[in-house]
C-alpha cells in the first residue's frame, strides 16, 4: 500500500533557517521515507447500512465488563496523567504534541454537564483547555489563544483523552456499530467493533473508531481512531493500547496507555503515558473549572493511584 500524505501533516524539516540542507535533517528525511515505505493500516468504512444486533451485543458485553451500572452513577471524573513523548513524532507534529506545555496534566470531566477541563504542564509553562456545550477556551500561561491550529489540535486532544480513558462508554454516542472479525492484542484474541462517531473528535464531522475487545474478560484492550478534527492530522490513524486495569468505584479503568501512529506511518511510537491519579463524584460544578485555575472542589489534584498502577510499564 502506498499511503497518501498531505503537506499539512508533515512540515518537512529538511532545510535549516539559513536555507541550507544539513546532515541531521537529511537523516531525518531518510527515516521518514523508510517509515512510509513500510506500509500502513487504515480503518475500513462500514459495509452495513445499519447497526446489527451482534454489534450492539458486543458493545453491551464490554460495557458490562467495564462496569456500566456503576459508570451511570458517576457525575464527574478527576484524573491526572504523566508520560513521555517519542522524539520523532514531536518533530512531525509539533502543534499537536505541544511538548513545551504537555508533559503532565490534571483533568476534570463533568459527564452530565458535557464539560471537560484540562490543565497541562510542561517545561515552558501551563496550558488551560475548557470545553462546555456553549464554548471552547484555550489559554497559555493565563493568556487566551485565538490561534486556529492550536485550538483545533487542543480540541482533538481533549476529546481523544475521553475516548482513551473510557472507550466502551464514549462510543455509546456512535451513529453506527459493526463487527469486523478478530485480532490479537498482546497475545489475547480480541473481537473488533467499528464505531462511526458523528460528530467526530474535536471539530471533525465524522471519525471512525475500532475497539479491540478481549474475548475472555471483555475489556477494551486497544483502540484505533481516525483524527479528522485537525488539519495537520487529517487522513491519519492512531492506535492506543491499554494496560494495567484497575477497579475504582465499580468501574474497570486502564491506567497505562501506549499511543502509536499507524497511518500514514506504520507503528510509529508516539506517546507512552499513564494515570497518576483518579477519583470520581466530587460534586463539581462548571464554576469550579472556568477561571483558568481550578477552584472549589476541582482545586485538589486527582487522588494518587497505588504505586502498582502508575508509572511506565517497565519501571
Amino acid at each position: 500500500m502506498q499511503p497518501s500524505i498531505s503537506q499539512s501533516y508533515i512540515n518537512w524539516p529538511i532545510v535549516n533557517k539559513q536555507n541550507k540542507c544539513t546532515m541531521k535533517n537529511i537523516r531525518f528525511f531518510i527515516t521518514v521515507l523508510a517509515l512510509i515505505a513500510s506500509g500502513c493500516t487504515s480503518i475500513p468504512m462500514p459495509k452495513q447500512s445499519a447497526t446489527q444486533a451482534d454489534a450492539r451485543a458486543l458493545l453491551d458485553s464490554t460495557q458490562a465488563a467495564h462496569g456500566k451500572a456503576a459508570f451511570a452513577k458517576i457525575t464527574d471524573i478527576n484524573v491526572g496523567y504523566d508520560g513521555e513523548w517519542f522524539k520523532l513524532v514531536t518533530k512531525l507534529q509539533p502543534t499537536l504534541t505541544d511538548v513545551p506545555y504537555r508533559k503532565s496534566s490534571q483533568e476534570h470531566v463533568l459527564l452530565k454537564d458535557q464539560a471537560v477541563a484540562q490543565i497541562h504542564s510542561g517545561s515552558t509553562g501551563s496550558k488551560f483547555v475548557l470545553k462546555t456545550p456553549n464554548e471552547f477556551k484555550l489559554a497559555y500561561d493565563g493568556k487566551p489563544s485565538t490561534d486556529k491550529e492550536k485550538i483545533d489540535s487542543s480540541h482533538v486532544v481533549l476529546e481523544a483523552y475521553q475516548l482513551f480513558l473510557y472507550p466502551a462508554f464514549y462510543v455509546e454516542r456512535a451513529k453506527h456499530l459493526e463487527r469486523l472479525g478478530t485480532a490479537s492484542v498482546n497475545g489475547q484474541t480480541c473481537d473488533i467493533l467499528l464505531a462511526i462517531l458523528q460528530p467526530g473528535l474535536g471539530n471533525s464531522a465524522q471519525d471512525r473508531v475500532l475497539l479491540f475487545i478481549d474475548q475472555k474478560d471483555k475489556l477494551v484492550k486497544r483502540i484505533q481512531a481516525t483524527v479528522e478534527g485537525f488539519s495537520g492530522t487529517q487522513g491519519a490513524t492512531i492506535e492506543v493500547t491499554h494496560n494495567r486495569f484497575m477497579e475504582l468505584a465499580g468501574v474497570m479503568w486502564p491506567t497505562h496507555f501506549f499511543e502509536a501512529v499507524i497511518k500514514p506511518f506504520p507503528n510509529l511510537p508516539a506517546h507512552d503515558f499513564w494515570l497518576t491519579g483518579l477519583d470520581v463524584n466530587r460534586g463539581l460544578t462548571l464554576n469550579d473549572l472556568q477561571s483558568g485555575q481550578y477552584t472549589g472542589k476541582a482545586a485538589a489534584p486527582a487522588a494518587a493511584l497505588p504505586t502498582a498502577f502508575t508509572g511506565p510499564l517497565n519501571k
